[in-house]
Order: structure tokens, then C-alpha cells, then sequence
């Protein structure tokens, strides 16, 4: 099974993403991924942030000081919630250095401590991460049943305001549809819509036009796959 922890490595290790403030290309990467949604929740600018987030005073230090925990740089974290919002980025940096057993750690705190941000703006995310980088492991290890779970859990949440525009990474899904476990990879794709591909819950014309884009998208991916296909598109690479 080396050979696919080597592919899920290069997969993660080529991501190239951003969001909001950051230029946009496919999914997050680990040094932009949580930049950006601090500064959507106004973390680092200091203009409403969470009760015992980031102290975003502004300053040339605190700016630098939320770079390091964007980057998943856990030792400048002062508190338990400033902890879970690096934790993705840490697990996943981790798993793209090859440091398999480090990042199997930080996913499984992520996990651990999401269930008490069920109300947070990024509890969409943290479960995103932590069971994308877990599914990832445990199918690099042969595991393809606990691969299959975390591939499930990773959508089990109403999303983001990230992965609502973004989307999740694709990137378990087609290492499990590669495998033959299209049926999974399909009820994947059927939890993400919740969140993506739900026109009739957005209220901006263009939002509702960009949902039934993914709507349409989510139904092309799910033919392929019933055809005993891999989805032949960029964000399955």
C-alpha cells in the first residue's frame, strides 16, 4: 500500500488554494486555508472576533502571530479555541511532510474537540479536515473500510461558509473510487450537495446560479461514477 500513501502524498502536497483575501484555485492550502477564514470571522483584523479567539489587535506582531497559526503552528496558540482553529492546517502539513503518525494525532484531537464548536463558523472545516487527513491514512494502510467512514464524516456537517462556495477536497473520494468503492464515493457526493449543490436555500441570484452549476456538476461526477469511471475533472487531482 505504499504506493498509495506516496500518490495521497503528492495529491495533498500539490494542492494549490486560497480563499477570500487569498487568489483562489482549487482547494486550501495549508498556509492560506485558515488566514482566510480568520479574516472572514474577523479574527486578525480585530473587528469582532470570538470570546477567547485571536487577539487580532492589528499589530505587525498579532498579524504574525495569526500567520503562525494559519500555517498550523500550534505553539503560539493561547487558548483551547486559537488550538482547534490551527489544528486542520497542522494535520494536514503534517501529512504532506510524510510525518503519517504526527498528523494521525492532530486529526484525531481535531475530532475530538470539534464536537464542542458544533456553533462555530469553522466546525464545517474542522471536520472537513480532520477526517479527510484520517480517511487518507487509514487507506494508505489498507484500511479501505475506516477510509470509507471518514470519507463520509468529512461531509457530515452543513458546511461552511468556505466549503459552501468551495466545495471539499476530492481528493479521498477518488482514491476510494479508484479502489472500485464508487457506492461510497457517490453517498459522499450526496452529503456534500447539502451544503454546495442547495440552490433553493441561497437567496443571491448568483449563489443560487453557482449552486445549480454544482448541482449539475454533482450529477455528471455521480454518472461517471455509476459508468465505473473516475471523475475526469481538475478537482479530482
Amino acid at each position: 500500500m505504499m504506493s498509495v500513501m506516496k500518490r495521497i502524498l503528492l495529491h495533498v502536497s500539490g494542492r494549490k488554494h486560497a480563499l477570500g483575501f487569498c487568489l483562489w484555485s482549487r482547494w486550501f492550502t495549508s498556509q492560506c486555508h485558515l488566514v482566510a477564514v480568520l479574516v472572514l470571522a474577523g479574527l486578525l483584523a480585530g473587528t469582532g472576533r470570538s470570546p477567547g479567539a485571536v487577539e487580532g489587535d492589528g499589530s505587525p506582531e498579532g498579524r504574525e502571530r495569526g500567520m503562525k497559526l494559519a500555517g498550523g503552528d500550534l505553539s503560539v496558540a493561547a487558548n483551547e479555541l486559537e488550538r482547534y482553529y490551527a489544528l486542520g492546517s497542522a494535520a494536514r502539513k503534517a501529512l504532506r511532510d510524510g510525518k503519517i503518525k504526527e498528523a494521525k494525532a492532530l486529526a484525531t484531537e481535531l475530532v475530538r474537540l470539534a464536537p464542542r464548536y458544533k456553533q462555530d463558523w469553522n466546525y464545517g472545516n474542522a471536520i472537513a479536515d480532520a477526517n479527510e487527513v484520517l480517511g487518507q491514512i487509514a487507506l494508505a494502510h489498507g484500511d479501505v473500510g475506516e477510509a470509507k467512514k471518514h470519507l463520509l464524516a468529512s461531509a457530515d456537517s452543513k458546511g461552511s461558509a468556505q466549503l459552501n462556495s468551495f466545495g471539499p477536497s476530492f481528493v479521498l473520494a477518488r482514491a476510494l473510487a479508484e479502489e472500485g468503492e464508487s457506492e461510497v464515493v457517490i453517498a459522499f457526493l450526496d452529503l456534500v450537495a447539502r451544503f454546495w449543490a442547495n440552490p433553493d436555500e441561497r437567496s443571491e441570484a448568483n449563489a443560487k446560479r453557482v449552486a445549480s452549476d454544482h448541482v449539475v456538476q454533482l450529477e455528471s461526477w455521480k454518472g461517471q461514477l455509476r459508468a465505473g469511471k473516475v471523475p475526469d475533472d481538475s478537482r479530482w487531482r
